[in-house]
């Protein structure tokens, strides 16, 4: 049996024991997710444009995961929609910028990795970079968009008659909470990315002013920042949509 299998494996029982029912629904998803990601892989392969196809598999994605786990109710409408915008929004910001910062294709550390390689692949670069960008960013919104809008929705369930503005304001400071540890979470993730990449830099004596002008290193600070605009923007857009959906019962 190989590692991966046995990992799998051990993955599966813990869900199962921390979780239970909820717990194996999330690794089903885990694995469904993946394998849409694989399919969009293949698309994007097959000369479809790149950033259609994306944003179609970000929702994909986003839906399996919120409604195959928490079912479908108001707090993961909500979700959805929030994330949805968040999406498309970021993409808006990110896509221009994008292709002004050069960030596109490989860098003269991976020419010896490329070498053998056939270039002609008829792919847009610069397209990619937004589409890798928004698959890293997924996860992390849904994350704190569910949060929010789960916390709401216990808030309006014990307090039916707590107003618009008041759910609003309520959901704006559990995203206040969430919002440090979240953008440390999405750091810390791509900083591990790259650390081989640092150690690499500092055993051919790059200095900081080499690193910071190297497409690879630019590439991924990028995305970091990127991300952590996507992170802020699903705050008060989940906040102001969930109190939009549970308080027009009234």
């Amino acid at each position: 049996m190989s590692v991966i299998a046995v990992l799998l494996i051990i993955l599966f029982l813990l869900m199962y024991l921390v979780g239970r029912d909820r717990g194996v629904r999330s690794f089903f998803t885990v694995c469904f997710n993946f394998l849409i990601f694989f399919i969009m892989v293949i698309l994007i392969a097959n000369k479809l444009n790149p950033l259609i196809v994306t944003i179609v598999i970000c929702i994909v994605i986003s839906s399996i995961t919120l409604f195959y786990i928490n079912g479908l109710n108001k707090k993961t409408i909500s979700s959805l929609i929030s994330v949805t915008i968040v999406v498309l929004f970021t993409t808006l910001i990110t896509y221009k910028m994008g292709i002004g910062a050069k960030i596109q294709g490989f860098g003269k550390e991976q020419y010896d990795s490329i070498s053998s390689l056939s270039l002609y692949i008829k792919l847009n670069f610069s397209t990619i970079v937004i589409c890798e960008i928004l698959i890293g960013l997924l996860g992390a919104v849904i994350d704190v968009s569910i949060s929010i809008s789960s916390s709401m929705n216990e808030l309006y369930n014990t307090n039916s008659s707590i107003t618009k503005k008041s759910l609003f304001d309520s959901g704006m400071n559990i995203g206040k909470d969430i919002l440090g540890t979240m953008t440390n979470t999405l750091f810390f993730a791509y900083i591990s990315g790259f650390m081989a990449l640092i150690i690499y830099f500092s055993s051919l004596h790059y200095s900081i002013a080499d690193i910071l002008n190297n497409k690879v290193f630019c590439a991924e600070v990028f995305q970091i920042l990127c991300s952590g605009v996507g992170i802020i923007l699903i705050i008060p857009v989940t906040a102001l949509i969930t109190s939009r959906i549970l308080c027009n019962d009234k």
